[in-house]
């Protein structure tokens, strides 16, 4: 018996080795194939037993489960199910050595022995010859874990992922050796380190074009686009090849072509090869043969179907003539949807042709001709039956749906869902890009669902808490804010309301303290209700304290002149404002009237003011427009405003008027590249020459962090000049004083990009230019008369800590000496500032 086991035992040996030797009667990928050269008759037998030898580290059931060979079942020897058996298991891809060894026994029963010799397992692996930042990002990419079986198809896949990752980096020639060692600390699982050589990264030096008679080599590499030409000036653009990067140049480029009337524009044969540039270095060199066709204008263009508008209208909107070159971008974004409402489709259905369908036929004519023929579909007006929303945690629902311009029963419009979605993301609740209408449209009765989909903010209640430096005679300024954005004031009553505040109806409560080394102290509360009683209509009110106290500091930061004296300077401010929501000229304006008294306690600033208390009761009424699409960072819109302020005739009061007016413009020119322009002006009046307050006129300079401390000024921010009386913009009087200014105007040009706009952190890098100035008297104004700044900074806002904006400008004009700055604000000097708040 036992002659005849080590007799089959040698035969499964030799018959598994010729299997593997065989490879050209294999069947598949394991080149495994039991042979069956003594012409035995095979037989079947039924599994008396499986056993495993040489498993270290697995499961026998699960290697017994992927043989296919269990207790019980029957197989045929010799035969296919072996040779089946061994194929399986090599695919788990976890096994270097397999063998299958049977023993038979009367009764036609049979034995198996599966061994097994293990794929090494992982214990850990290191990138070497690469930055940190890219070990990082490889990391990322790469599927290694500690236990993972280390064969060849795992350590193939990792090469691959390395090599693609430093194509698409723009590297060439990457090399990459794997070694494999013995783990120290577990002798069972080995180490893979991968030795990258990441090649050179070659620039693309030259991009040439063949077959382009009509546009210049220069234009076509402009609207490449994606990537540009080496050369000493392009600083900040790409340079390096990539396969990502090419596809959408060439993609740009043909977009070009179309847009230029070329619609059969096609790329009959491009290359991309590296080869020697100048100075011994080497470059990357585009070929790219064009065949443009010919250039399309439009001929005829009609329309049928249409009774809603006629065929002038339909064609005005779709803005082409007879002869116009055929544009096909404008010509899609014209027909179907464009950011400004102004295409067909958008004609219908902010009327509410919800199911209006056209179909354009474009039929070539001649040679270079087209036809524009336009089929449409008007139906019917589709009614909003439903409308509702969900994602929102913390905000309560009534807070949303006084917010929606789409009321059920009312008429669909596009453009309503559009204005829906801008003014939830002007609550600052949610994030505007996750404000997802569903429309569920039925055509069988003319309704449609709404449903719209919210990304509730984590933190839209901040605490503020900043520092910075006033200047020499100011100092050090910190200041700390807590700003409960969405409050709940009847929630502070509820049982469970406090958790951990009472939020969600929509409320604004703010505590805020300043204070400066030099002595000053602010502290301010307010409150808004932006939905008084259920009706669109704004409550508001608000109590601050500032107290300016020079104690024996010798030559103070008001005063000049006077030493050794106690300078206590206060203000008391409490005001009311009311406002509502205007229908008319359109939905976008808001009316605001505010009510404020201002009662000072003055002592020793100088001699152009008096000491001793003063008194006033300011009526200010505010008209204002606003578009924009976000109160942060606008990329579209606009703001208009007009205010117009009475300092009340109440005996013993100071009595003034100021009318203000500013505009703000808001328009992204390309990407997420946005340009805007602000421009303001002021006028400051009296109601007779006796009664001329000393007041509240207009200085430029600083933030509001520095400007506070001026209370007895109006302030308005300009960036590049420094706040306090020794650096604001002012006019100066015949004693040298800065008195202020009864007329100001300022002028903003500001372009700004959001490099990072996420839950947890905005950050918008900007470059601006300002200018502005301050006028004693309405005949002194001068429009080309002003004080200019350029420079650079960023807005950063966090969820917890609010919206900080920091700037360095450069000043290109000076300021006037003074009394308080003898020498006044050089030109020609950088300026740092700091401040809290959003410009816009």
């Amino acid at each position: 018996m036992a002659k005849i086991k080590h007799l089959f035992y040698c035969f499964v040996i030799i018959t598994t080795s010729i299997g593997f030797i065989n490879h050209a009667s294999a069947q598949d990928s394991t080149g495994i194939e039991i042979q069956n050269p003594e012409n035995i008759i095979p037989q079947q037998y039924e599994i008396r037993e499986v056993t495993v030898t040489g498993l270290v580290t697995g499961r026998e059931s699960y290697l017994i489960s992927s043989s296919g060979l269990r207790v019980g079942e029957t197989i045929t020897i010799p035969g296919d199910d072996i040779s089946n058996a061994i194929k399986q298991i090599y695919r788990t891809n976890l096994f270097s050595d397999v063998q299958i060894l049977y023993e038979r026994f009367p009764g036609s029963l049979v034995d198996i022995e599966i061994a097994v010799e293990e794929q090494p397992r992982l214990q850990r692996y290191e990138i070497e010859g690469v930055k940190r930042s890219q070990r990082r990002d490889l990391n990322e990419r790469l599927n290694l874990i500690s236990g993972l079986a280390v064969t060849e198809a795992v350590k193939s896949q990792a090469l691959n992922t390395i090599e693609r990752y430093f194509s698409e980096e723009g590297y060439w020639n990457t090399s990459i050796d794997v070694i494999e060692e013995p783990s120290e600390s577990n002798p069972d699982r080995v180490n893979l380190i991968f030795d990258v050589f990441r090649g050179d990264r070659i620039k693309v030096r030259e991009i040439n074009f063949e077959g382009n008679n009509e546009f210049s080599d220069r234009k076509l590499r402009k609207s490449f686009d994606s990537i540009k030409q080496d050369r000493w000036w392009r600083i900040f653009t790409r340079h390096v090849y990539t396969e990502e990067a090419y596809t959408e140049g060439i993609e740009n480029l043909k977009l070009f072509y179309r847009e230029n009337g070329y619609r059969d524009i096609r790329i009959l044969e491009d290359s991309i090869y590296v080869d020697a540039w100048r100075h011994g270095r080497d470059g990357v060199y585009f070929n790219i043969d064009i065949d443009p066709g010919p250039q399309y204008k439009v001929r005829n263009i009609t329309w049928e179907g249409n009774t809603v508008y006629t065929d002038e209208q339909l064609t005005q909107t779709l803005g082409f003539e007879k002869g116009d070159v055929f544009n096909e971008s404008k010509f899609q974004q014209n027909l179907e949807i464009n950011q400004s409402e102004s295409d067909v489709t958008s004609l219908y259905q902010n009327i509410g042709y919800l199911f209006f369908q056209i179909m354009e036929n474009i039929e070539i004519v001649g040679e270079d001709s087209l036809d524009l023929h336009f089929e449409i579909i008007e139906d019917e007006i589709a009614t909003i039956r439903e409308v509702s929303f969900t994602g929102n945690t913390k905000t309560h629902d009534d807070v949303v749906r006084r917010t929606l311009r789409t009321v059920p029963g009312n008429t669909y419009s596009r453009s309503a869902i559009i204005r829906t979605i801008r003014e939830l993301g002007q609550l600052g609740y949610f994030t505007p890009e996750g404000i997802t209408p569903d429309l569920r449209p039925n055509r069988q009765e003319r309704t449609v669902d709404i449903e719209y989909g919210l990304d509730e903010t984590q933190g839209s209640d901040n605490f503020e808490f900043s520092g910075g430096f006033g200047g020499r005679q100011i100092g050090i300024i910190l200041a700390a804010r807590v700003n409960f954005n969405n409050f709940s004031f009847q929630r502070m009553f509820e049982p469970g309301g406090w958790n951990p505040i009472p939020s969600g109806d929509g409320q604004k409560l703010s505590l805020g303290i300043q204070v400066t080394g030099s002595g000053f102290q602010s502290y301010n509360f307010s409150f808004t209700e932006p939905w008084l009683r259920g009706r669109p209509t704004s409550l508001g009110v608000s109590l601050s304290y500032d107290l300016l106290n020079y104690s024996n500091r010798g030559r103070s930061f008001f005063n000049t002149q006077r030493s050794g004296v106690n300078e206590r300077n206060e203000l008391f401010s409490a005001s009311v404002s009311l406002g509502r929501r205007l229908d008319w000229p359109d939905d976008f304006f808001q009316q605001r009237t505010v009510l404020t008294f201002n009662h000072y306690n003055v002592d020793g600033i100088n001699q152009f003011f008096d000491d001793g208390k003063a008194d006033l009761l300011t009526l200010r009424q505010v008209i204002e427009r606003n578009s924009t699409d976000s109160p942060i960072s606008p990329s579209t819109g606009s703001k208009f405003s007009i205010s117009a302020e009475v300092a009340l005739p109440v005996p013993g009061f100071s009595q003034f008027y100021k009318l203000k007016t500013g505009y703000q413009h808001h328009a992204t020119i390309v990407d997420k590249l946005v340009l805007s322009s602000t421009v303001d002006y002021g006028y400051m009046g009296y109601f007779s020459d006796n009664n001329r307050s000393n007041f509240q006129r207009f200085f430029l300079g600083g933030t509001e962090l520095q400007q506070r401390q001026n209370f007895t000024n109006d302030n308005i921010n300009m960036r590049g000049f420094p706040g306090g009386r020794g650096g604001v913009i002012s006019p100066v009087n015949e004693q040298r004083n800065l008195i202020g200014g009864r007329v100001f105007s300022k002028y903003s040009l500001e372009l700004r990009y959001p490099a990072v706009q996420s839950e947890q952190l905005q950050l918008i890098p900007y470059a601006f230019v300002d200018a502005g100035n301050t006028y004693s008297e309405l005949e002194n104004f001068d429009p080309f008369e002003l004080k200019r700044a350029a420079g650079f900074g960023a807005r950063i806002f966090l969820p917890i800590l609010g919206l900080v904006d920091i700037s360095y400008g450069y000043r290109l004009d000076g300021t006037s000496p003074s009394l308080q700055n003898s020498t006044g604000l050089s030109p020609g000097e950088w300026e740092f500032l700091f401040n809290i708040g959003a410009p816009f």
